[in-house]
């Protein structure tokens, strides 16, 4: 009876003792080979620091950043000699060390992107008149023409729309071709005596498509016999003054059927605001537009209504005086990207505030 108590007894500490041996060996691993240690096991940070030593190497690391590698390798080396003198916890410290340097050894450049200035377009008026059916530019008018070419070259990364307008004398197709003509003829004087590269130019024309004023008159013919630049713009419209008119688009949604604006696009109507306060003489109009699904009718009246909620917010909000605002819809005749596409028609849904920002001078 003695004999199988002692035999139990010895079976339970050997039990002990291998569970204590395995658990131990869980937390340790082979000693590398190159390290020549002459043990069997070592604790798992010293290995794998010895692993990540050659990773590194493999990945060209050691030439990519050969300092702060040798300054990990030397370190895992300490590492081991600590071990050898049975500092345990000191060497497995010193390889986690290691292990962190290693892993963050060479780190990718940190790319920095830009922010990106918002965008606003100059509309700038050129008074120029041409000869009948003609498309020189006069003499006379060529200071018109160097307004937009002393401002391209000030501000290199600006690109421009010329555009061409007629009144409605003649017909249709004539007048369209005479207006691009003519607005051509602007940009071949702006590529030829100012060096603005073609790449930053575009003619177009609109023939007698977008009158500013009453064709019925010799003095609304003349307003709508005109070459416009819209002039793109990516910085920070505050800090310079504008030529003539500061064209500003609004990024503002609005729900189906709906005129009221969003807490959300708030910060759209205070630019606005911002530079008119800035600028007190100066006065908008603020533009509606849609695309073109639904009844144009209604698709115009949705426009102005739009488009007056902004002048409201303007002076409500703002407190920019009501004589310096108007509204205007234009429902969906004043396109700037096609409708047969869902971008399109989100572009053609827009809010426009064209500020004349012509300043009087002391």
């Amino acid at each position: 009876m003695k004999n199988k108590t002692w035999y139990l007894m010895l079976a339970l500490v050997m039990s002990l003792f291998v569970t204590n041996f395995l658990a131990g060996c869980a937390t340790m691993e082979k000693s590398p080979p190159e390290r020549k240690t002459g043990w069997l096991l070592v604790h798992k940070p010293l290995g794998e620091a010895s692993h990540r030593v050659d990773a590194a190497r493999a990945a060209g690391k050691d030439r990519e950043c050969p300092a702060e590698f040798k300054t990990a390798k030397d370190e895992v080396d300490q590492a081991y000699a600590i071990y050898a003198q049975c500092r345990t916890e000191e060497a497995k410290a010193m390889a986690q060390d290691a292990i962190n340097k290693l892993n963050a050894l060479c780190p990718a450049p940190v790319v920095v992107t830009p922010v990106e200035q918002p965008h606003y377009k100059y509309c700038v008026t050129l008074h120029i008149e041409f000869d009948i059916d003609k498309a020189e530019i006069r003499p006379e008018y060529r200071p018109e023409v160097a307004k937009v070419g002393d401002f391209m070259k000030k501000y290199p990364t600006t690109t421009a729309i010329i555009e061409g307008h007629t009144d409605n004398v003649g017909t249709a197709e004539h007048n369209m071709d005479l207006s691009q003509r003519r607005a051509q003829a602007v940009v071949d004087y702006l590529a030829d005596n100012f060096g603005i590269d073609r790449s930053r130019l575009t003619a177009k024309g609109y023939g007698m498509s977008r009158p500013v004023a009453d064709n019925s008159t010799e003095a609304g013919k003349q307003k709508n016999r005109r070459i416009e630049a819209i002039i793109d713009c990516a910085f920070d419209v505050t800090k310079i003054e504008p030529p003539e008119k500061l064209c500003m688009q609004l990024n503002i949604q609005f729900d189906t059927n709906s005129y009221q604006i969003k807490e959300v696009y708030k910060p759209e109507v205070a630019k606005v605001a911002d530079y008119m306060k800035q600028y007190p003489e100066t006065t908008a109009i603020i533009e509606g537009h849609t695309d073109n699904v639904g009844n144009p009718d209604y698709n115009m009246k949705l426009s102005q209504q739009r488009a007056q909620a902004v002048v409201d917010s303007l002076v409500k909000d703002y407190g920019i005086d009501a004589s310096r605002l108007s509204a205007k819809g234009y429902g969906d005749t004043r396109q700037v990207a096609y409708n047969s596409t869902p971008e399109g028609r989100a572009m053609n849904r827009r809010i426009d505030a064209v500020i004349d920002c012509v300043v009087k001078k002391p």
